[in-house]
């Protein structure tokens, strides 16, 4: 089972707004972590627009899920600042995070949300903090 499958079938069972918003892992491997998510009405906010806190919420399971591919076996957001540049509104969307710096205790994540036209609609920045 790929590492995508696992924290997909996991994540399933375990969390309930994983479920509710549709997020899927394609990667996770190595400090990469990729998650995409198709249109939901339920997700959006007047106009059709991808809600921004969904947009957080699936960076920040990218970025857990990055971490978490380097054997970390807990870890939680401290910090994370998003830049929103573009509305999302045509699926499917996809979420890309890479670590880029691991200490004993920290990992320093960037996330790229896209849209289905593989334009890039937000930056995120984030550090985790590593329990173990």
């Amino acid at each position: 089972m790929s590492g995508a499958d696992y924290f997909n079938e996991l994540l399933g069972k375990s969390e309930h707004l994983f479920r509710f918003m549709g997020v899927k892992f394609e990667e996770v491997k190595e400090g990469r972590a990729v998650a995409v998510m198709d249109y939901k009405e339920e997700l959006t906010r007047l106009g059709g627009i991808l809600h921004g806190g969904i947009i957080f919420s699936a960076m920040d399971y990218a970025g857990s899920y990055a971490v978490r591919s380097l054997g970390v076996k807990e870890a939680f957001t401290l910090q994370f600042t998003i830049t929103f540049m573009r509305q999302m509104k045509k699926p499917p969307f996809k979420f890309e995070a890479e670590v880029i710096r691991k200490t004993k205790s920290y990992a320093f994540v960037e996330v790229k949300a896209y849209d289905g036209e593989r334009v890039v609609c937000a930056v995120g920045n984030g550090i985790w903090h590593i329990l173990e």
